[in-house]
């Protein structure tokens, strides 16, 4: 363990959505660097909670179901949790791939302003030491193929969009960066690029594009790109990702900071990628009639590799560790596990 994650040994730290995505591998990592946790979430529906219990330092973990819509409810779980919280990571939110969105833009909207300001003004009145919300690369507004630093976000170019998820982020950060004026909170802000890897979702229309990509692959269906698949992103490693945060947090050098990889790949070669790891054959159809958004969005992660003690993984190494979970997953699931 390195110094800097060393810091969180003994801490008391909540973490919302605790049991989704990137909830489950903050409090993994939190565990494991000595933390008491306190893990927020609304249900289990993938089972995580007793995955969690059988991490190193399972005996420091505390899961609590609880509402984040229901601000009393969230108050009385910070109450009962610890005398003082040290720091809350805010990973709760309503996301999904790009048709989702598009259909759910007023929910989506909703809902994340409602758990981000219930979770500010409970920090807030609880004293927490540290809040850290996660935010995302699509904030960024630029088309540009130079990569995109913290600067060149919202308060240089503020637009309206009917993007639900896209608005409930910038608002989002708006409002922590209101409550850290205003009530001098100790507020990180926390903007990642694409996010993959074990544990993502590979159902239902909530998928990201890599897990929505896996499946359609698996199942022997086309993989559909919106736009001509050349638009260009970076992904960045799950547990690359957590641990550059906690690093960063820990080091509060920076508040607000992009976490991502230096590498990126055109969608439509990440869909060939995927189906040749699978050793499947490629079905692919471009879309050039839906929206496909920016045609690159290549974070500047000079902040993140001036502080952080690690390199993050290249991408077709994290692929392949995501494809051999996937399969291992699908394995399981089957009821094929174990037979020779």
């Amino acid at each position: 363990m390195t110094d800097v994650m060393a810091k969180w040994a003994g801490k008391t730290v909540v973490v919302t959505g605790g049991l989704g995505f990137l909830g489950s591998h903050f409090t993994e990592e939190l565990l494991a660097a000595g933390a008491e946790v306190v893990s927020l979430h609304r249900n289990d529906s993938f089972g995580r909670l007793q995955q969690l219990r059988r991490v190193p330092g399972a005996e420091r973990l505390r899961p609590l179901r609880v509402d984040l819509l229901d601000e009393n409810e969230l108050r009385a779980a910070f109450r009962f949790c610890a005398p003082r919280v040290d720091a809350v990571f805010h990973c709760a939110a309503l996301d999904g791939n790009s048709e989702f969105k598009v259909k759910n833009s007023a929910r989506i909207l909703d809902l994340n302003l409602r758990y981000t300001s219930n979770l500010l003004n409970c920090a807030r009145d609880c004293g927490v030491g540290d809040v850290v919300l996660i935010s995302s690369a699509e904030i960024y507004c630029t088309d540009s193929p130079a990569p995109i630093t913290e600067e060149d976000d919202f308060r240089r170019t503020m637009r309206y969009s009917t993007n639900g998820y896209f608005l409930s982020k910038v608002f989002g950060e708006v409002l922590a960066e209101l409550f850290r004026a205003q009530f001098e909170m100790n507020v990180f802000l926390v903007r990642p690029t694409n996010v993959y890897g074990p544990r993502d979702g590979f159902h239902g229309p909530v998928n990201r594009v890599i897990p929505s990509m896996l499946a359609r692959i698996a199942a022997g269906e086309e993989i559909e790109i919106w736009g001509d698949g050349s638009q260009v992103r970076s992904f960045v490693y799950v547990t690359d990702m957590v641990r550059a945060t906690l690093e960063m947090v820990a080091a509060d050098r920076y508040r607000t900071f992009n976490i991502g990889s230096t590498e990126s790949v055109a969608i439509v070669e990440l869909a060939r990628t995927l189906a040749e790891m699978l050793g499947e054959p490629e079905r692919i159809h471009l879309r050039p009639d839906k929206p496909a958004g920016p045609s690159a969005r290549r974070l500047d992660v000079g902040r993140m590799t001036e502080v952080i003690s690690f390199v993050p993984r290249p991408l077709r190494e994290g692929l392949a560790e995501t494809v051999r979970w996937y399969q291992e997953r699908q394995l399981a699931t089957s009821g094929l596990a174990g037979r020779v």
